[in-house]
């Protein structure tokens, strides 16, 4: 694009920037700037993702049963994040394998997601995106204790969980009155949400 002024040219540029789903979700959502699996603190990209699904599976096989509707948040959630195909396709057999899982077992699966990479830096939001799975056909006392247990490996305390639980009833909360406020009608909408 040329703009003509007196007695000169100035040349502007247009600069377009490819922001991908990846980086919207870990901008927007968690004030990063980089998603942590592609950055050259991570110790590997496909270790680091697979530690985090695994932390999501147990919280949603923590009851016994990892859900369809579990499973198909943590497969949304490691698809906005941007996961690799080799780490998403795990999510079924990590699930399967959180069925019959102990809560040592569990445990041992946190501790060893500790020490990769940059998730010692995102315990947290390990914590909150188990809480978010696990409540997507509701929080049992089973999956609950596999949080408390997988936070507790992690350092995070109790409370910290607690207020992690309040805040993902929160937003949900939070969502369904903006759905009410943005679009009541729309054909597009879940049953829970009409």
């Amino acid at each position: 694009m040329t703009t003509k002024t007196t007695a000169k040219t100035t040349t502007m540029t247009k600069t377009t920037t490819t922001r991908t789903p990846a980086d919207f979700y870990y901008s927007d959502y968690w004030g990063m700037t980089e998603a942590p699996s592609t950055s050259p603190h991570s110790a590997g990209r496909i270790e680091q993702e697979t530690g985090f699904l695994t932390a999501l599976c147990n919280a949603a096989g923590g009851d016994g049963t990892a859900s369809k509707v579990e499973r198909d948040h943590i497969f949304g959630m490691a698809s906005v994040k941007g996961y690799t195909p080799e780490a998403i396709a795990q999510i079924n057999a990590l699930a399967d394998a959180a069925e019959s899982k102990t809560i040592e077992e569990m445990a041992a699966d946190a501790k060893k997601a500790m020490s990769i990479g940059t998730l010692r830096f995102a315990v947290g939001s390990i914590v909150f995106e188990s809480i978010k799975a696990a409540s997507k056909d509701g929080l049992e006392e089973k999956e609950k204790e596999t949080i408390f247990c997988i936070a507790e490996i992690m350092g995070v305390s109790k409370e910290r969980v607690e207020a992690m639980m309040e805040i993902v009833a929160e937003e949900e909360e939070l969502k369904k009155k903006r759905i009410a406020a943005c679009i009541p009608n729309h054909p597009c909408l879940a049953p829970e949400y009409k």
